[in-house]
């Protein structure tokens, strides 16, 4: 519930106060581990630290100010505006979601198949710009796609990523360094999970890397531990360079990425959306249009500077609020991350805080992610946002699968002859293409049937089928440099003639409901 305006309160706001020291660590240390993130996958796509430190993390740092700021100013402007002031800012930073999506389905296979970074760059600023184009219409329109879409179907694809990108290969990192990484995720599991308040409100994430940092310490001066080897730059100002994003849009292969991009760029908005609820929800009631409209321009912003990753506005506004953040933690987060990733020294911190020690935030934000697909549906739509899941963790394992077999010089192409039917690797490769339409497609359309919704049902098929029939999903090609999209008419009939029979189905499931209601009980 919204506070009563303060009569008399002066347009002078301080920009500053103590619950803006909270605030700042907090939603620092939720966006820290992704800048280290970006730093370290970055050789997935061929990126030396040179290249990311001159030409990608510019970028990321002047879009993460200009949203940062700009929530700042929406905060104090709706304090002056209402007469409050405990008015706080949203916060807002990198996608981490997207950094996953974007490195290991888009950026990652362009360079393993061309041996080029700089074209697995462009292609990356290339999903960035469409995607700053889809958060940037969904200003207009994400509010009516919400309430037309099951929200299992919203939160399926998201938690597939989540659970397949950020949990599955940190967890595993996280044992493979059991010595340096394992205590930390415990420590942090436990302080977030058990909500307990630190002295002096100290966040749980620097708790944990702090540990994390001091045995690598200790274990790095008796030799225990061999830092993974991270080439450090020369400390210095890299200012961002624009990108002639124009010529981007000449290469027809990258076009095949819409089935990754369009998803995750209208997933990112409806989350945003979603964001935006909760904090009117905590009494702060910022116009719909504005916030969202900023989150896509600085995703734009980022991709004509360099940066390949959207922005996101970030969950914790409740908190921070409850904490007294006002204004100034959102500016002084930003200006923090101007520094950090200015200055070239991002670099030397992954030298003191490997991966497999910040990475256990990221287990975190996943795991939550998951949590909250199967807490906010109804429990007899748990088992559509099971099998929502399914298609992203084939889509993993399909990109595992190819990572071995070309560290061992061989490919899928090579060995799908000879593998008969032991194992599957046709349907898991077919699953896992398009994974986040099909995930989103196959929840929609389970949760819809799950509540006798049979036409609604039958149109998620049919758009299955369609998408089928025009490659947008389960079609493929396999070639020595990995997997390829095929996209064209009759890509993949065999799927397409299967969604559109099982559409037909479900219209004949409803209208037999509609005249034998009896033998169509829903099951409890």
């Amino acid at each position: 519930m919204a506070a009563h305006p303060r009569q008399g309160l002066p347009h002078n706001l301080p920009w500053f106060t103590s619950g803006d020291v909270d605030g700042f660590f907090g939603l620092f240390f939720s966006g820290f581990p992704d800048l280290l993130l970006i730093v370290g996958l970055a050789p997935v796509c061929g990126f030396s630290v040179e290249f990311v430190t001159g030409r990608v993390l510019p970028g990321v740092a002047l879009s993460v100010l200009a949203g940062n700021l700009f929530y700042a100013w929406q905060a104090r402007r709706l304090a002056r505006r209402t007469g409050r002031d405990d008015v706080t800012a949203i916060p807002f930073g990198v996608n981490t979601p997207t950094i996953f999506a974007y490195v290991f389905l888009i950026m990652g296979p362009v360079y393993a198949r061309t041996h080029d970074a700089t074209l697995a760059w462009h292609a990356g600023i290339f999903a960035s710009l469409l995607s700053g184009v889809v958060q940037t219409a969904g200003a207009f329109g994400a509010d009516w796609l919400r309430r037309h879409t099951p929200r299992a179907a919203l939160l399926c694809p998201l938690a597939g990523l989540a659970l397949a990108y950020l949990c599955l290969g940190f967890v595993f990192g996280v044992f493979q360094q059991p010595a340096v990484a394992l205590l930390p995720m415990i420590v942090l599991f436990t302080l977030y999970a058990s909500r307990i308040k630190l002295p002096g409100r100290i966040p749980p994430a620097l708790v944990a890397i702090g540990i994390g940092a001091a045995l690598v310490a200790v274990m790095r001066h008796f030799k225990l531990y061999e830092t993974p080897a991270v080439v450090a730059v020369s400390p210095g100002i890299y200012l961002p360079q624009m990108v002639n994003v124009f010529g981007l849009f000449g290469r027809g292969e990258w076009w095949s990425y819409l089935t990754i991009i369009l998803p995750l760029g209208v997933l990112d908005t409806l989350a945003s959306l979603q964001i935006l609820e909760s904090v009117k929800a905590a009494g702060d009631d910022y116009a719909t249009r504005p916030s969202l409209l900023m989150n896509g321009l600085g995703t734009l912003a980022a991709a004509c500077l360099g940066s390949p990753f959207p922005t996101s506005l970030y969950v914790g506004h409740t908190a921070h609020k409850a904490n007294g953040a006002r204004s100034g933690y959102s500016a002084l987060n930003g200006l923090v991350t101007l520094v950090l990733c200015m200055t070239g020294v991002l670099p030397l911190v992954l030298r003191v805080i490997p991966l497999e020690v910040a990475g256990p935030v990221v287990v975190w934000f996943g795991l939550v992610t998951v949590g909250q697909a199967f807490v906010e549906v109804p429990a007899n739509q748990a088992v559509a946002v099971v099998l929502g899941l399914i298609p992203m963790l084939a889509q993993w394992a399909t990109g595992i699968i190819g990572t071995a077999l070309g560290k061992a010089n061989s490919s899928l192409a090579e060995i799908m002859p000879r593998m008969g039917s032991e194992l599957a690797l046709g349907g898991l490769i077919a699953l896992g293409q398009g994974g986040l339409l099909t995930s989103m497609l196959w929840a929609a359309a389970l949760a819809l049937a799950v509540q006798r919704k049979f036409t609604q049902s039958a149109a998620w098929l049919g758009a299955a089928a369609v998408l089928s029939a025009f490659g947008m999903i389960h079609a493929y090609g396999l070639t020595p440099g990995g997997v390829v999209s095929r996209i064209g008419w009759g890509a993949a009939p065999e799927f397409a003639w299967s969604y559109a029979a099982g559409a037909l189905f479900l219209l004949v499931c409803g209208w037999a409901s509609e005249r034998r209601r009896g033998p169509f009980q829903p099951v409890p």
